[in-house]
């Protein structure tokens, strides 16, 4: 029986540091784990440290309202 092939996303450009995704989207790198942390940011944990797709990032800034406090989802505005 042969083996069924799985399609598998191409990683493209390099990947990027947490320095230079937060540099992308001119963030502090703190701020960029805070929004991976609830799950807003895709990024993943290679060799230790975290590293980043472009697309990833482009898809965060496409998919983020225009008016965005980070303070979150559940804040009340004080």
């Amino acid at each position: 029986m042969p083996r069924k092939k799985v399609a598998l996303k191409s990683i493209g450009d390099r990947l990027l540091t947490l320095r230079e995704a937060a540099e992308v989207l001119r963030l502090n790198p703190r701020t960029v784990r805070e929004y991976i942390s609830r799950g807003e940011l895709e990024g993943r944990i290679i060799g230790g440290r975290w590293r980043f797709r472009r697309v990833d990032l482009d898809a965060f800034f496409e998919n983020a309202p225009r008016e965005w406090d980070f303070r979150g989802k559940d804040s009340d505005g004080d």
